[in-house]
């Protein structure tokens, strides 16, 4: 699971949402998730990353999760969750 920290606190979900919608342009769909603090990146019915934004001491933590089923889930860890990763740490947040 890929953890991105951002050298400020109190980064919102939707600023953290607006940031992947625009390295990642219309070819993914990014929507909030059930929790006020999460939002789900996704490509497709089997393609997609979960993201949990955290506050933390002077910073906000990221922590992106491939989502999926067993293998799907290793696989959208191994790329997916990766790719939104570098997407957020590419962001000027």
């Amino acid at each position: 699971m890929p953890t991105v920290r951002v050298g400020r606190a109190n980064v919102s979900r939707d600023e953290a949402m607006q940031a992947v919608r625009q390295q990642f342009g219309s070819e993914y769909e990014v929507k909030p998730a059930s929790h006020d603090s999460d939002f789900v990146v996704s490509k497709g019915a089997f393609t997609g990353a979960k993201v949990r934004v955290a506050p933390g001491d002077g910073e906000t933590q990221l922590h992106v999760h491939g989502t999926g089923i067993i293998i799907g889930r290793i696989i959208n860890e191994l790329t997916t969750a990766r790719q939104v990763a570098a997407a957020i740490t590419n962001a000027k947040l």
